[in-house]
């Protein structure tokens, strides 16, 4: 089943079109993931999809419902959740307070209710544990986007859009953020993936997508992908950002 469909997105900053017309979908209990260089339209998309872009045009179906125009906090209501790059914590929030933040789109949960879920939480990001009453400034780069993941997942949603999770990371972080993302799989989430890290991007996803300055340049498989000679030497040689 499609979750996600894209049709004809048109996304503009000012007078440059950014996104030209871009087709992609994401079917449910998928990992598909965004690549292609910088400026390629790439954070433009998740941001369409979350109603952050003002200037749109096309079609964005959330299970077959047309999403587009609507609010952000509509949007993520209806179940997307935007995890967006550079990990934005609140610095002067604990852990656990951070992570139950997540949870403010959906009423009628009561606080033993989020507490508990936030205890479940903590279990799949154990690094996080110890560190639940740690003030958000006090942690590295690698805490926060775990701490930025968990309270993505503490909406529910149908669908999570990540935006470049291992930026800046160590290798070894990267590796641990990944093998988080397909935990988050594993669990029945399904995840729309924009990652500067071809390889690991690839190592964890069903499909991809690379775009080429706001277009379609190619789509497939992983396997797919690598065997593509363009593509390869093009945004797989090294770090696609």
């Amino acid at each position: 089943m499609k979750l996600l469909e894209i049709t004809g997105l048109v996304a503009r900053y000012g007078a440059a079109d950014v996104l030209k017309g871009l087709d992609l979908s994401v079917d449910e209990g998928e990992i598909v993931t965004l690549l292609g260089a910088n400026g390629a339209g790439k954070s433009t998309t998740l941001r369409a999809i979350s109603g952050l872009v003002a200037n749109v045009q096309g079609s964005v179906k959330l299970a077959g419902q047309d999403i587009l125009g609507l609010k952000p906090e509509a949007i993520v209501r209806l179940g997307i959740s935007h995890v967006p790059e550079g990990r934005r914590v609140f610095p002067g929030l604990t852990v656990r307070e951070n992570i139950m933040l997540g949870a403010s789109n959906r009423k009628g949960v009561g606080r033993r209710a989020l507490e508990s879920e936030v205890d479940d939480m903590l279990g799949h990001f154990p690094d996080l544990r110890r560190l639940e009453h740690a003030l958000g400034w006090t942690l590295s780069g690698g805490q926060l986007q775990m701490v930025a993941v968990a309270r993505g997942l503490m909406a529910k949603p149908r669908l999570l859009l990540l935006d470049e999770p291992s930026l800046g990371l160590a290798p070894l972080i990267v590796q641990q953020v990944f093998r988080i993302i397909a935990d988050i799989r594993a669990r029945g989430a399904t995840v729309l993936l924009v990652e500067q890290n071809a390889h690991m991007a690839l190592s964890v996803a069903d499909r991809g997508y690379v775009l080429e300055t706001g277009r379609l340049l190619v789509q497939g498989k992983p396997d797919e992908l690598w065997n593509d000679p363009q593509v390869r030497a093009a945004y797989l040689g090294g770090h696609a950002a």
